[in-house]
C-alpha cells in the first residue's frame, strides 16, 4: 500500500484537540475506516500474491494465489504454487470458512477455523479470506501519534481501536494506523481474548495500483512466535465490481 500529503490545518488542530475535534469535523470513526480499508483493497477485486514466511529470517515456505473478493458476498482463494498445493482453493463466506482440495479424491469441502493459521504461515485464514475491519468490528477514534514507518518514516496518524462483533473473527480488539488526509491504512495491531498483543502487521510498498496509491507489501509478526514472519506482496490487483455472486459457493468451489 505513496501518495505523501499532510493533512494541513485540520490535522494539525486535530494533535492539539484529539479525537473529539476529529468528530466534531464530521469524521467518524465508521468513515475512516472505509476510506482505510478502500486505500488497501478495493469492494470487489482480483488479486494475485505471494505469501513467504520466515523463521529466524530464512525462508521456510513460499506460495502465490489467486485472490476473488467481493464485499459482503465473499472471497475466494486459489493457491497456484508450490506444485503440490496448485489447485487447493478457500472459499470465506459469512462466517464460515472452506477448503477444497481436488486432488484429494472427494467431492466435499472441508470446513477450517477462520482463526487458524493459513497454510502455516502467520496470517490467520480470516486475515487472507476477509480483509475489511468494518464488518467485523465496532470501530472508534482514540487519538493521534507519530509513527515510524519502514517506508515513509515519521508519518503523523490517526489512531482507531475496533472491538470485535462476534466470537467468530480471529482478534477480539484490533488497533490500527491510518494516514489523514488520504487514509492510508499503515500499520495494524491484533490483541487475543485475553488483551495481550497477539501480532502486528506494516503496510508498505506503497505505489499506483488499480487506480490509486496503495500497500503491496502486509509484513505479519507474531508475538507468540517471534522468530516467525510472514510477508504478502502483492503483484497484480484490479477492481472487478461485476464479479458474480455464484463465483462465492460451495457448488463453485467443489466444481
Amino acid at each position: 500500500m505513496s501518495r505523501i500529503t499532510t493533512a494541513g490545518a485540520f490535522f494539525a488542530l486535530s494533535l492539539c484537540l484529539g479525537a473529539p475535534f476529529l468528530g466534531a469535523q464530521g469524521v467518524t470513526p465508521e468513515e475512516v475506516i472505509r476510506q482505510a480499508e478502500q486505500s488497501v483493497y478495493p469492494d470487489a477485486f482480483l488479486m494475485h500474491a505471494s505469501l513467504q514466511t520466515l523463521e529466524s529470517r530464512h525462508v521456510v515456505s513460499t506460495m502465490v494465489m489467486s485472490v476473488s473478493y467481493k464485499r459482503g458476498v465473499g472471497s475466494r482463494i486459489e493457491l497456484l504454487e508450490p506444485p503440490r498445493s496448485r489447485g487447493i482453493r478457500f472459499l470465506q463466506k459469512e462466517d464460515a470458512l472452506w477448503l477444497f482440495n481436488p486432488q484429494a479424491g472427494s467431492d466435499e469441502a472441508i470446513r477450517l477455523s477462520p482463526r487458524a493459521a493459513f497454510q502455516g504461515s502467520v496470517f490467520s485464514n480470516r486475515d487472507v479470506g476477509d480483509p475489511q475491519f468494518s464488518l467485523q468490528y465496532d470501530m472508534r477514534i482514540t487519538g493521534t501519534e507519530s509513527l515510524d514507518h519502514p517506508q515513509l518514516g515519521k508519518v503523523d496518524v490517526m489512531l482507531l481501536e475496533g472491538t470485535a462483533r462476534s466470537q467468530t473473527v480471529a482478534y477480539s480488539r484490533v488497533k490500527l494506523w491510518v494516514r489523514p488526509g488520504d487514509y492510508l491504512l499503515l500499520q495494524a495491531e491484533y490483541y487475543a481474548k485475553s488483551g495481550l498483543l497477539f501480532k502486528r502487521a506494516v503496510f508498505s510498498g506503497i505505489r499506483e495500483l488499480a487506480g490509486r496509491e496503495r500497500p503491496t507489501t502486509i509484513s505479519m509478526v507474531s508475538f507468540d512466535q517471534p522468530a516467525r514472519e510472514s510477508i504478502m506482496t502483492i503483484t497484480s490487483l484490479s477492481e472487478k465490481p461485476d464479479l458474480p455472486d455464484s463465483l462465492f459457493t460451495l457448488a463453485a468451489l467443489t466444481r
